[in-house]
């Protein structure tokens, strides 16, 4: 028998001058609650654009939130870039 979830993945990266700066990363299952990681890769661009990479975490999480209402309503996520 074969048994398993299936659920949504996402990654995501804020961009510095074309570096990254904040991972961030999302399991989202059909059936239980949605996971999320964010993880600083470069502290000393993100301190001095923490204004810009906290735009990019918000949007991330904005995301994961209509991704999320579109499980429970049954609609398709689509990949967005912020």
């Amino acid at each position: 028998m074969l048994k398993g979830t299936k659920s949504v993945s996402m990654n995501f990266n804020s961009m510095i001058n074309g570096r990254p700066v904040v991972y961030m990363s999302a399991q989202i299952p059909e059936a239980g609650n949605a996971s999320t990681s964010i993880t600083v890769q470069d502290r000393d661009l993100y301190e001095a654009n923490r204004a810009e990479c906290r735009k990019d975490i918000e949007a991330f999480n904005q995301i994961v939130y209509a991704a999320e209402d579109e499980r429970v309503t049954g609609g398709t996520a689509d990949e967005t870039e912020k």
